[in-house]
């Protein structure tokens, strides 16, 4: 419920004001409004998500040479190891285009943290340099498979390299370890898009159990919900009896 989040999340800071989780969604939380998020910049001394939110703020604000801006440059560059990689993995986030030089060397610092692996391993991808993608990715320790990070970086890798099965069950398996908008959005395309693969390949019974799936994926007003009920319109109007394709789907 993202139009009433800052409530709740005010709610929790003031139960918790030393807590940085709850800081951290409230800067979320108010977000669109850049100025309010940086009125909490006197709470913030060290690097993680708050500070993150604080540079966030100031990008949005057309301000790239910010107070918190700085001091994540500066972390990443003079810090030791563990403040520069967590600074490497927010210039990451916060500077896509830059290429990977952030988030390579946050994992040349802590070489056995899974999550700046899997962020390396999406960068990757998104640079389509898929043959070092699968390479790193093979190095992420077992372990990280117990959390939704590990199966959302591997339904991205999967779909990339056109393996839409595996990427749709790697995304089903991080969903259903947290149901949150964003993962929601993620199985939803992708099951949208796996779908719309099956029909052009005349799979039309495994596309409608997708699609099917897709239209009950998070809220059934989501656009990939609207989109999937279109397409199964259109199957049941040009698949029917009359047509001599068998039953109605």
């Amino acid at each position: 419920m993202p139009d009433s989040a800052a409530a709740h999340a005010q709610a929790a800071h003031f139960l918790a004001p030393g807590n940085e989780r709850c800081l951290g969604e409230l800067l979320r939380a108010l977000s669109s409004n850049p100025d309010s998020v940086l009125t909490f910049s006197p709470l913030v001394s060290g690097g993680g998500v708050c500070r993150y939110r604080l540079a966030r703020a100031e990008l949005d604000l057309g301000d790239p040479g910010g107070e918190s801006v700085a001091w994540l440059l500066e972390a990443f560059e003079n810090g030791d190891s563990v403040a520069a990689a967590d600074a490497g993995c927010w210039l990451t986030v916060l500077f896509p285009d830059k290429g990977i030089r952030y988030i390579e060397r946050s994992v040349r610092l802590a070489p056995g943290e899974s999550f700046y692996r899997c962020l390396l391993v999406d960068r990757l991808v998104d640079e389509d340099l898929l043959e070092r993608a699968v390479e790193e990715f093979a190095l992420i320790d077992g372990s990280a498979a117990s959390g939704p990070g590990y199966w959302g970086t591997a339904s991205s890798l999967y779909e990339a390299l056109g393996c839409d099965s595996a990427a749709v069950e790697a995304s089903r398996i991080a969903y259903g370890m947290r149901r949150t908008p964003s993962s929601g959005a993620n199985l939803g395309w992708l099951l949208y898009r796996y779908g719309r693969s099956l029909i052009s390949r005349n799979l039309m019974t495994s596309a409608v159990t997708v699609l099917y799936e897709c239209s009950d994926t998070w809220s059934p007003d989501s656009p990939w919900a609207l989109r999937a009920d279109s397409l199964l319109d259109d199957l049941n109007e040009f698949t029917s009896t009359a047509d001599g394709f068998g039953e109605p789907l």
